[in-house]
C-alpha cells in the first residue's frame, strides 16, 4: 500500500473514544474509518454500538458469522435503548475491556444523556487512567449551527472529563455549490468555537470521499480497496475509486499529523 495512507505505528496507550454530540452528523462513519485504521495497524479495536435506531457499526462489524459463531472483536450492542440496559451493557464492556489488551470506540448516536448518567456512578476517567486507557470525545460538526450550540452545551458541562477532544468538521454534509470554507468559517470563527480550542479541543478536517455511497452499497473496507482487494461480490474495485480512497486516507493521516492528534486515535 503507499506508504502515504499507512496508519502510523501502535500508541503506547490504549484508547477508548467516544462520539459525542448529536446524530446525522457523520460520527458512525467517522468511527468506521477509525476502527479500521487501527486493525490495519495491527491493534485491536471493538465497536461498542449504542446506536440502536441506525446500527451502523453492528451491520458492519456483526458479532457473529452466518453459522453463529462469535466474531473476534465483533460489535456489541446494549439490550435495548433504556438507560438501565444502556449502563449495564456500558459497565460489561469495561469489564472486559480490563481484562483485555485492545482499545474500543463507542457510538451513542447521541446518547449524551445515557453519558452524563453512567459518569455520575462511575468516574470514567479515573477508571481509565488506572487501566492505562486514553480517553477521547470526538464531536463530529456540519454547517447547522444549532447541532454545535448542542455541542458547546454539552463540551462545557465536562461530563466526561475527557484526556482529549476532537472536533471534526464533516466536508460530506456540505451540500452541493456551497465551499467548504464558506460554510466553516461562521463556525470556526464564533467565539465559542475558540474556547472549545482554547480549552485544548483539535480541530480536524474530514474530507468529502465523493465515492462513499459506493463503499457503503458494495461493502468493501477501505484499505481493502486500496490493496486491490475485491468487494464482497467478488466484484473488482474500479482504479479510479481505489485511488479517490488512497487521496482521502492520505488526506486523512495528513489531518491528524498536522494537529498531532495521531496518537489520540485507537
Amino acid at each position: 500500500m503507499d506508504t502515504e495512507t499507512n496508519p502510523a505505528p501502535a500508541a503506547p496507550r490504549r484508547t477508548l473514544l467516544v462520539r459525542r454530540g448529536r446524530g446525522r452528523t457523520g460520527g458512525s462513519t467517522g468511527l468506521d474509518l477509525w476502527i479500521q485504521r487501527g486493525r490495519e495497524a495491527g491493534r485491536r479495536v471493538k465497536p461498542l454500538d449504542g446506536d440502536l435506531r441506525s446500527r451502523t457499526l453492528s451491520l458492519r462489524y456483526p458479532a457473529q458469522d452466518e453459522a453463529g459463531e462469535p466474531i473476534p472483536d465483533g460489535a456489541s450492542s446494549p439490550s435495548s435503548e433504556e438507560p438501565t440496559d444502556m449502563q449495564k451493557w456500558l459497565r460489561g464492556e469495561l469489564d472486559l475491556m480490563a481484562e483485555g489488551d485492545g482499545s474500543a470506540v463507542l457510538d451513542l448516536g447521541g446518547g449524551d444523556r445515557v453519558v452524563q448518567e453512567f459518569v455520575r456512578d462511575l468516574s470514567l476517567r479515573d477508571y481509565c487512567d488506572e487501566l492505562g486507557v486514553r480517553l477521547v470525545e470526538a464531536y463530529f460538526l456540519g454547517p447547522d449551527l444549532e447541532d454545535f450550540s448542542h455541542v458547546v452545551e454539552v463540551a462545557r458541562s465536562r461530563d466526561l472529563q475527557a484526556h482529549k477532544t476532537l472536533l471534526v468538521l464533516n466536508e460530506g454534509l456540505v451540500r452541493h455549490g456551497q465551499t467548504t470554507r464558506g460554510v466553516f468559517e461562521p463556525l470556526t470563527h464564533r467565539p465559542e468555537f475558540r474556547e472549545l480550542v482554547q480549552d485544548g479541543a483539535a480541530v480536524i478536517l474530514l474530507t468529502r470521499l465523493v465515492c462513499m455511497q459506493e463503499v457503503v452499497e458494495r461493502g468493501f473496507g477501505f484499505y481493502d480497496a486500496v490493496r486491490g482487494a475485491p468487494d464482497r461480490t467478488g466484484r473488482l474495485i474500479s482504479p479510479t475509486t481505489r485511488f479517490l480512497i488512497r487521496k482521502w486516507l492520505s488526506d486523512h493521516e495528513a489531518q491528524h499529523e498536522q494537529a498531532g492528534t495521531l496518537e489520540w486515535l485507537p
